[in-house]
């Protein structure tokens, strides 16, 4: 009966408690709305202000969850007071902390942030000052101490009143009203394409979105790619991109562009026997021998293809609907373009980012079951479209070739590799099943070098390659547990990311080129030989592959992390702040683990510091 009384006493307690420190949370959040970029709309407004609590309240009831487990247990209550105490402190310290980040950079603690602060000489790199050092400590230092006077007030006088278990009820069925309302509008909102809502996303740490396009899409037959919605206004942005208008000196004659990307091509699978046409066309073409897709997925590796940004921008880009300055710029110049792709590019979501301002000229529906029928289909019709094209105005071509990727596809009379298997189950896949499976990639790579080979074949006849400026590359690769890991997204060995580059410029001679190269560079590059003298780090992460020099190092995205590759390491790092502990140094070329992590993160301080400052360069 004693310890039953205790326990309500202490629910009680624990509740007030809570509640308080809910509304400082809120009052200490309200500080990420006053940062934020591009809330300026009615709407926008509303809907950051229902964030804020609903995202305060998600965290609070895992919280209460916690406690409320503790309050169970046979322990004295003041074992359960300190531990309330110590819990709420923490995460009133780590919510300044991540104020002070997400104002110098815009995003949040992850584990590139903790890596830097807490690696032996780490104020040679961040310079915090013993003016910020001490600032902190006396905040850290108030927020303990008004965390024990306020245990004490709710365990004295708050636990006491009548009302309590009333408000109890209240507060939760609000929370609830709160969540459901913040997620549903963001779900209508992301269907929809509302920007004023999606830009929002990246404002709270933690922050859970919610999306119910593929259900909407399977279920209702609800078209998700609905570009006549989107909303290309410019008045409330939360990016600074580029950061300042481009210039360029206007050429005679612009020279065509043509992208041919082949879905996981990675870097071995360039050569005589496997992709004979691309080879041969190689043969007069810069080979780029060295060069890293900016991710290990579609997703980021297309993106950083198409802005030459980190991958990391993905959600603020897609939030906001913007466009690349490339293509932007093309436009300006009067370029035609056409846009095929063997697989929709609505998920990932390039209609909305890469391609928004030009749905009218993407086709990626082609008839046909599969990549083999669709891959040919490809090609078909852009022959058939540079056959039929009327003037001399220059052109922009992309073109997704998909049969490589898994499971992969391709006609039989393209089954040089043997034994093979098109039907996997990636149920009981494992290494027992690997020749097959990487027979089938290579016939499926060998069937859309027949493909490309065609469309090269077309380009040269019509005198096309005179003044074209034609890439061949990869959006990422492919492994078969070379490195102990499968597929693509599970990992940044150079198995799932260093890809072929094949680059004819006219007038460039046949070089291979060695130095270390990304996807990245290749806008740079492109608008360089367009006549553009704007510094590519305006708009740019990359650099122009043309002077030979390559990269120091290269940063390749994942959905959740990102890696920092140079020719001895690969740095793996969180980008979210639910992950931020997640570190690894691994090996560049085989992908070990390296015992030394510390001292590597050590000697590579400038380095981190400097893609840290990058991932938040555009951003308001």
């Amino acid at each position: 009966m004693v310890l039953g009384l205790e326990r309500r006493s202490n629910f009680r307690t624990i509740f007030w408690f809570l509640l308080i420190n809910l509304g400082i949370s809120v009052v200490v959040n309200y500080a990420y709305v006053i940062l934020a970029p591009g809330i300026h709309s009615p709407l926008s407004r509303l809907f950051i202000h229902t964030a804020l609590l609903s995202n305060v309240a998600m965290i609070y009831l895992v919280i209460a969850v916690l406690l409320g487990l503790a309050t169970l247990a046979p322990r004295r209550s003041f074992i359960i007071f300190t531990l309330a105490v110590i819990l709420m402190s923490a995460l009133h310290m780590l919510n300044v902390l991540d104020i002070i980040i997400f104002r110098i950079f815009k995003y949040h603690i992850n584990s590139m942030v903790l890596v830097l602060v807490l690696t032996e000489g780490a104020g040679d790199s961040l310079h915090l000052g013993w003016r910020t050092l001490a600032t902190f400590s006396s905040i850290a230092g108030a927020l303990v101490a008004l965390e024990v006077w306020l245990i004490r007030i709710c365990h004295t006088r708050l636990r006491l009143m009548p009302a309590t278990r009333m408000v109890a009820s209240v507060s939760l069925i609000l929370a609830f009203v709160l969540i459901f309302s913040d997620k549903t509008t963001y779900a209508v909102s992301d269907l929809y394409n509302i920007k004023d809502v999606t830009r929002s996303t990246k404002v709270f740490p933690l922050y859970q979105r919610v999306t119910i396009k593929d259900f909407m899409q399977k279920n209702f037959g609800f078209r998700v790619d609905r570009e006549d919605r989107i909303s290309l206004r410019r008045d409330y942005t939360s990016l600074a991109y580029p950061v300042k208008p481009l210039e360029h000196k206007p050429m005679k004659q612009y020279p065509n562009i043509i992208w041919i990307v082949i879905d996981s091509w990675r870097f071995d699978m360039l050569s005589p026997e496997v992709t004979p046409n691309i080879f041969r066309f190689s043969r007069d073409a810069l080979v780029f021998k060295n060069h890293h897709s900016g991710g290990n997925a579609s997703r980021f590796g297309v993106f950083s293809l198409v802005y030459g940004v980190y991958g990391s921008y993905w959600q603020s880009f897609l939030a906001e609907r913007q466009s690349p300055v490339l293509l932007d710029e093309l436009e300006k110049l009067g370029y035609d373009f056409t846009i095929l792709s063997s697989t929709s590019l609505t998920n990932p979501e390039f209609r909305k980012t890469a391609f928004v301002k030009l749905s009218r000229y993407i086709n990626d529906a082609l008839p046909g079951h599969g990549s083999e029928q669709r891959d040919p289909e490809l090609a078909r019709t852009f022959i058939q479209w540079i056959s039929e094209r009327k003037g001399d105005r220059p052109f922009y071509a992309f073109l997704f070739f998909d049969a490589p990727h898994g499971p992969s596809t391709y006609p039989r009379e393209f089954e040089k590799y043997k034994p093979s298997n098109l039907s996997p189950n990636y149920v009981t896949t494992g290494k027992n099943d690997v020749v097959p499976l990487f027979n089938s990639y290579r016939n499926a790579i060998l069937f859309d070098d027949f493909l490309v080979g065609k469309v090269l074949a077309e380009i040269k006849r019509r005198g096309l390659d005179r003044n074209s400026i034609i890439l061949i590359t990869g959006d990422h690769g492919e492994e078969y547990f070379e490195n102990g890991f499968w597929g693509h997204t599970s990992a940044f060995t150079r198995y799932q990311t260093q890809v072929p580059l094949v680059l004819s410029v006219p007038g460039q001679a046949h070089c291979e080129v060695t130095s270390l190269t990304s996807h990245l560079d290749v806008v740079p590059t492109t608008l360089g030989l367009l006549g553009y003298t704007t510094p590519p780090e305006l708009y740019s992460q990359g650099r122009p592959m043309l002077d030979g020099r390559g990269e120091r190092f290269v940063v390749s995205a994942g959905w959740d992390d990102c890696a920092i590759i140079d020719k001895d390491h690969a740095i793996v790092l969180s980008l979210e702040a639910y992950n931020s502990g997640e570190t690894e140094v691994r090996t560049a070329k085989d992908y070990r683990l390296v015992p030394d992590e510390k001292g590597v993160f050590n000697r590579n301080k400038g380095t981190l510091m400097t893609v840290m400052k990058a991932m938040g360069v555009f951003l308001k």
